[in-house]
């Protein structure tokens, strides 16, 4: 098997970090909380996450980090209440910002 390093990507946004990382040797993409996972998932629904918000990037097989931002910034908009979030922080980095690669 192969062992091909994951892509990752981080968001800051009102005092948390969220950060998702896809394997592309095993199709698994993570989404993590702070460090703790939030959500797992394995092909094809992980390549259907992303194709769902990365539009025609390159479908959701092989992700960059500015897709893994834009599942990042999805998932926390519909699962963690931050769509109110207004960018009014400078050290928040969430809203209209690019992805931080860890």
């Amino acid at each position: 098997m192969m062992k091909a390093k994951p892509v990752m990507a981080s968001v800051q946004a009102c005092g948390r970090t969220m950060s998702a990382e896809f394997h592309p040797d095993t199709g698994r993409l993570r989404i993590l909380d702070g460090g703790a996972l939030v959500a797992e998932m394995f092909p094809p629904h992980s390549w259907f996450a992303i194709a769902s918000v990365a539009g025609k990037s390159r479908w959701g097989t092989r992700p960059n980090e500015a897709d893994l931002y834009l599942v990042i910034a999805n998932y926390a908009m519909r699962r963690t209440g931050l769509s109110s979030y207004t960018g009014d922080d400078p050290g928040d980095t969430f809203a209209g910002s690019e992805p931080t690669a860890v």
